[in-house]
């Protein structure tokens, strides 16, 4: 008898902790992990109207899913959830940022409490575009961050299709048609590289800026391939 395969990641009962998690991409990470049985705190702007449906998106899964206020700019707030998430959860597992903002210096502000919320070891990982300034934070972050076993990588894409959301929707389709991969980056594909990042067999992963693109940045390294 053939048993069945196991899907899951290994993210049973971790604690995660998604910045800017109700909408766009970082509700698609926050979905992910909760597929994978991970309980999720998005954190979310005053006056969020996607608050409340990120949470029905969220219901049902095998994980869980809280939804905390957090101005990511600011410092103080930023240490009074991370010692709130230790106090309640007792440890903090995962931790993503949903970059939406190109400033990436609050990062490089919290790193000692951010680094003593997690009890034994974890993953940070940032999500972003190419554009987002995100190099030299992950390699800081990534040496501080290696002395508590917490490995720090980033998952960055050109461009995603957001479907009916999408700005410019000429030229998603443009770059759908130059793409190796026949299409754009959808939301989804970065969340399955966010979350492969978080499960145990990638501890040894440090320090990496991952594109996500499906081959379309190759084009501008190496010209047209099709």
């Amino acid at each position: 008898m053939i048993e069945p395969v196991n899907t899951r990641l290994g993210l049973d009962g971790k604690i995660a902790l998604v910045t800017s998690g109700t909408h766009g991409l970082g509700l698609a990470i926050a979905s992910k992990l909760c597929d994978n049985g991970a309980h999720v705190i998005i954190t979310t702007s005053p006056g969020d109207v996607d608050a409340e449906r990120a949470l029905l998106v969220l219901g049902g899964k095998p994980g869980s899913a809280s939804v905390v206020p957090l101005d990511i700019q600011d410092e103080h707030a930023v240490r009074v959830l991370l010692e709130q998430v230790k106090l309640e959860r007792g440890r903090l597992d995962l931790f993503v940022h949903h970059a939406v903002s190109p400033d990436m210096t609050p990062l490089l502000n919290v790193v000692e409490p951010l680094a003593k919320a997690f009890v034994d070891g974890g993953r940070v990982v940032i999500a972003g575009y190419t554009v987002t300034p995100v190099h030299g934070v992950i390699r800081t972050l990534a040496l501080e961050m290696a002395w508590y076993r917490v490995a720090v990588n980033a998952v960055v894409t050109t461009v995603i299709d957001n479907g009916p959301m999408n700005i410019d929707p000429e030229l998603v389709d443009r770059l759908a048609i130059k793409s190796p991969s026949g299409r754009v980056t959808l939301p989804e594909d970065v969340a399955n590289a966010v979350a492969l990042l978080c499960a145990d067999e990638a501890a040894w992963i440090q320090g990496q800026v991952i594109t996500v693109d499906g081959g379309l940045e190759l084009l501008e390294r190496w010209g047209e391939t099709r």
